[in-house]
């Protein structure tokens, strides 16, 4: 190979490994999960890892869904965090929480310690739930609006809420 072939080729392979590498961090031209809403949501929640799946979904509730949700679900925002006690992620987030609520007395806040699955029956199944804290903000007319994975600082939280009763 001539030297000038051996350049046209290396160059050839530099573009390639470019958009490849683009492709696979986003460029592929997919959607932002986190501002996807979905026009006559499906009537039940995806399957997968993670909440993120199910933003625009809403969801079926059964006899195995907390009673505190059924009441609350397509009647106020809904506003549900599930949480690992003594982590510190998962504790600042409901530090957070705890500190808008009274920001937001036309919302129902539950709160699950992930490791008592009693209290939350089948929510995590319905919800998708990945990891704590993971929090999931419902709108009124039971459309899940927005999900975080892990720590959410206070500003974004709020900004979250508030966008949550305009919807």
């Amino acid at each position: 190979m001539s030297g000038r072939s051996r350049q046209k080729f290396g160059v050839l392979l530099v573009i390639l490994l470019v958009t490849l590498s683009a492709y696979g961090c986003g460029g592929g031209g997919g959607g932002d999960a986190t501002t996807t809403s979905l026009s006559g949501a499906t009537p039940t929640a995806p399957t997968g890892s993670g909440g993120q799946g199910v933003i625009g979904a809403t969801i079926r509730t059964t006899r195995d869904t907390p009673v505190e949700f059924t009441d609350a679900y397509e009647q106020t925002p809904v506003v549900v965090l599930f949480y690992v006690p003594g982590n510190a992620d998962d504790r600042s987030v409901l530090e957070s929480l705890n500190r808008l609520k009274s920001s937001f007395s036309g919302y129902t806040f539950l709160v699950y310690d992930y490791k008592l699955p009693d209290a939350y029956g089948d929510l995590s199944t319905l919800l998708t739930i990945g990891y704590p804290p993971e929090l999931i903000l419902i709108d009124k007319a039971g459309v899940i609006r927005r999900v975080w994975n892990g720590y959410v600082d206070e500003g974004s939280l709020n900004q979250g809420l508030v966008d949550l009763g305009r919807s």
